[in-house]
């Protein structure tokens, strides 16, 4: 799953404690609709801390692009935080997934408490740094693993960012995920990852209970990753 660092890809790490009670101390309550825009790409510092839902980072939003997710938000996540703690920007779009909660969030009050206390100055660097970490994990496994894998590390990720226990072998996914969503994340078209879902649940591979997806311990299994698992001991039927 993972090739050069220890963080997961595709979702980003949840935030320290004392930044994420900073965050709900200070930040205006949100409500945020499906769909709705939060920050665009370019735009000067916005700082957000994610409640409740889901939400993303997108890369080339365009018309004349595919949609593109650089991470995945899930709850516990501030969001615009590597541009608020510096003063600079960049050209992502942030965007919810689902109906969610967030916190609005002055950048002023991240960049205050980062000079009052050096303590939470290094914290703040070690949560940036894990973040840049799961990010580039995430672009590395796009460009140098195949779809099948890239499928099975998504899901895997997912259920490891959420703390999902398997039961009787099978790996339940916390979030109800659309091909077309997966897609975005690992960089393929919804047709080719739900034609390899299907391959996999006629294997017997994938199952699907109600909208949730759940993977089998033997397709995790023959995902190798650096740390855990560097040598599959299976193949990965594709």
């Amino acid at each position: 799953m993972r090739r050069i660092f220890e963080q997961l890809p595709y979702f980003l790490p949840a935030e320290p404690a004392p930044f994420a009670r900073l965050f709900l101390t200070e930040g205006i309550r949100r409500k945020v609709a499906k769909g709705e825009l939060l920050k665009r790409g370019g735009e000067s510092q916005r700082l957000f801390f994610l409640e409740s839902g889901l939400c993303a980072y997108y890369a080339a939003e365009a018309e004349n692009h595919r949609p593109t997710i650089l991470s995945v938000l899930l709850p516990g996540r501030a969001m615009g935080d590597l541009t608020a703690s510096v003063g600079t920007r960049c050209n992502v779009f942030t965007r919810a997934l689902e109906k969610s909660v967030v916190r609005v969030v002055p950048p002023a009050v991240l960049t205050a408490a980062l000079m009052k206390d050096p303590a939470l100055a290094q914290l703040e660097i070690r949560s940036v740094i894990a973040k840049e970490e799961s990010i580039l994990e995430g672009m590395t496994a796009n460009f140098i693993r195949p779809p099948a894998e890239r499928i099975v590390i998504c899901a895997k990720a997912l259920c490891r960012a959420e703390n999902v226990s398997p039961s009787s072998g099978w790996h339940r996914l916390p979030l109800t995920i659309s091909a077309e969503r997966i897609g975005e994340i690992v960089n393929l078209n919804r047709v080719s990852v739900a034609r390899q879902l299907s391959f996999w649940m006629k294997a017997d591979l994938v199952r699907r209970d109600g909208r949730k997806l759940l993977f089998s311990d033997q397709l995790f299994a023959a995902v190798d990753d650096w740390i855990e698992n560097p040598v599959p001991k299976c193949p990965l039927p594709a």
